[in-house]
């Protein structure tokens, strides 16, 4: 195996790096080198051999330092391969990436494990809910609260349909939940719609809105990746959340999928409550990594907001 090393943008092989997604035994569909290519233009890869292993690296500049980052809308990313890549391997890569980068700060995947290194870790909260079995069987692990609001939502006849664009899913959490965020201003929904269009025209996205009457409540974007249903982003207006619209929304996901492969994921969360609410569904905690390397000079003061 020829050991790992840095790889510019235009040097990726892309396809080799898609067939690679293909393979993986546990994908995301950030791992794209489209979808990479959208939230971190021009970014960068450890790869080792000939594409048996690879770690994106999503890159920007801050006060004179480049370094790796978290892109927006992309949770887990990490070193993934054929197989599972061992502790060996993944801190081998993150030592690689650390010659380049002395800040390095972002997600791995929930498979990845490390070694002794010197840096910070911090566990992070997922919840998947695989529906491989009956609507009915997957409804009798839903909480009491769970059945209570989907069971409200169907006596007010509140109806979910399938959607083609994602703009008034955004308007409708600009307007609401956004204004309630401390990190409003940093969000880009420009991006958010640009990522969404991209993926439909791929064919990998799922929209879905909620309707009581005329009324819009809501609605909710899900990106696919080989079994892989990722909850990637909603928006519901006051109404939509006295109507209780998203036990709606994710209930009528969950009929639909229900006896099959699909592990429909969360994406999240660290917030206890929206943990709890995911959770209520039957879902099983999945944690995974937060790291931070930082190997800059102690001369260089290093700020973060």
């Amino acid at each position: 195996m020829i050991g790992p090393k840095i790889v510019d943008n235009d040097k990726i092989d892309k396809t080799l790096w898609d067939n690679l997604v293909d393979l993986s035994p546990n994908s995301f569909p950030y791992w794209r080198s489209w979808y990479l290519d959208i939230v971190s233009p021009g970014w960068k890869a450890v790869i080792i051999g000939n594409y048996e292993f690879v770690l994106p690296l999503p890159y920007r500049k801050k006060g004179g330092i480049w370094y790796v980052y978290p892109p927006e809308y992309t949770q887990q990313i990490g070193v993934f391969g054929k197989e599972t890549a061992s502790s060996q391997i993944v801190t081998l890569m993150l030592e690689e990436a650390a010659k380049k980068f002395k800040y390095l700060e972002f997600n791995l995947n929930y498979k990845n494990k490390i070694e002794f290194l010197d840096a910070s870790l911090r566990k992070r909260r997922n919840f998947e809910l695989s529906l491989n079995d009956s609507y009915e069987n997957l409804y009798t692990d839903f909480h009491k609260n769970t059945k209570r609001n989907i069971k409200k939502c169907e006596k007010d006849n509140l109806v979910v349909s399938t959607g083609n664009s994602p703009k008034e899913i955004i308007e409708t959490f600009i307007n609401n939940k956004a204004k309630l965020l401390k990190h409003q201003k940093s969000l880009d929904y420009k991006l958010l719609e640009t990522l969404i269009e991209a993926g439909i025209h791929k064919s990998i996205v799922e929209i879905k809105h909620v309707h009581y009457g005329e009324t819009y409540l809501g609605g909710a974007v899900f990106f696919k990746e080989k079994e892989r249903k990722v909850f990637l982003f909603s928006g519901l207006s006051a109404e939509g959340r006295k109507k209780r619209a998203m036990f709606c929304l994710l209930n009528n996901v969950i009929q639909e999928n229900a006896k099959s492969n699909v592990i429909l994921d969360f994406e999240g969360s660290d917030d206890k409550n929206l943990g709890d609410f995911y959770h209520r569904f039957g879902a099983t905690e999945r944690l995974y990594l937060h790291l931070k390397i930082n190997r800059l000079p102690r001369l260089i003061k290093w700020l973060k907001n």
